[in-house]
């Protein structure tokens, strides 16, 4: 008899993550994101500004905390190696980055303005909707008749992203190639607290279908999720602290001492997927293993995409072709 817990899940590889992550957004949502709240969000001006959570320099630093360390390969994928390999000048895309909160995309600059995080990132885009409904949250138009331009890019996104091809057009901005990775944030934002269940779902399912080739590692409210270029779904690496960046009730980050907090205040990773220490400490074997997987995968990759070619050449060429099947 095979359990519930053993039955791969939707869009994350162990059911029982899935089932967490569904079960927090369905609380988050009841708490945070119904439609009474939304509306009082809008209505009621946060700290004489415009945003509809609030938020804070460093609000978000355990997120700076984690991607140093892994820039600084510290936290190895069991199967497919240092993650800041594969990660190597990622695009970084914010969602719903409180643009007009204080100087603007606040925890966005918190990442623009790390050294150890950004000479590591292709570039890092803030984003937010540009909600007709009420003067006060047209964000976009706000900031670029209003307020200085930031010195990083920015974009327009709707308030539903569920369409794979908007989300592959958004990277696609950004980037040169189909290959690069990928680094998504919603934390505090619209598909982590304000999308029912299926919403967020149906999210994440086009983020995967938007960015086959990527490696992708999403930040999402109090989880941290990679998906490998050669893997069909996410995995669900760890967890953040849930009691400073996504306490909804207390400015808690305002009270750390972030000069002495450490990745192990920070993170708490999910050990089936990542060994923490420095790339050195792992036996030599493990990293070959790790590095031969990698490597079969892109050969197993480029083969399928290879045979997708001449299939489609060769159907385009010869009409009776088509009719023989595989």
């Amino acid at each position: 008899m095979i359990h519930a817990i053993d039955l791969p899940g939707l869009i994350v590889e162990k059911s029982s993550d899935e089932k967490l992550l569904i079960d927090t957004h369905n609380l988050e949502k009841l708490r945070f994101g119904l439609a009474n709240h939304i509306q009082y969000y809008k209505i009621k001006k946060t700290k004489n500004t415009v945003v509809e959570q609030r938020s804070g320099r460093k609000r978000l630093y355990d997120h700076n905390i984690i991607l140093r360390s892994i820039f600084r390969n510290q936290i190895i994928h069991r199967k497919y190696g240092p993650l800041g390999d594969l990660l190597n000048q990622a695009i970084y895309i914010d969602f719903g980055s409180a643009i007009l909160y204080e100087e603007g995309a606040v925890t966005v600059r918190d990442l623009y303005e790390d050294n150890q995080i950004s000479s590591n990132l292709q570039t890092i885009v803030a984003t937010d909707i540009n909600d007709p409904s009420y003067d006060h949250t047209r964000y976009i138009e706000i900031h670029e008749k209003e307020r200085e331009p930031f010195p990083f890019p920015h974009s327009e996104i709707p308030t539903l992203m569920n369409d794979p091809m908007m989300l592959q057009n958004l990277v696609n901005r950004f980037t040169k190639d189909q290959y690069a990775p990928v680094i998504f944030r919603s934390t505090n934002s619209g598909p982590d607290l304000f999308y029912t269940v299926d919403e967020m779902v149906a999210h994440f399912r086009s983020v995967l279908e938007a960015n086959p080739d990527r490696n992708i590692l999403y930040f999402f409210n109090r989880f941290v999720f990679f998906r490998h270029a050669c893997e069909s779904k996410f995995q669900m690496i760890g967890k953040i602290d849930e009691k400073i960046g996504v306490n909804h009730s207390y400015s808690a980050w305002r009270f750390v001492d972030w000069n002495t907090r450490t990745l192990k205040d920070a993170f708490y990773p999910h050990y089936d997927y990542l060994l923490i220490g420095l790339e050195s400490e792992i036996p030599r074997a493990e990293l070959l293993e790790m590095q031969w997987k990698q490597e079969s995968c892109k050969i197993n990759k480029q083969w399928v995409a290879q045979k997708k070619e001449w299939r489609s050449f060769f159907t385009s060429k010869s009409p009776s072709v088509a009719s023989h099947g595989k």
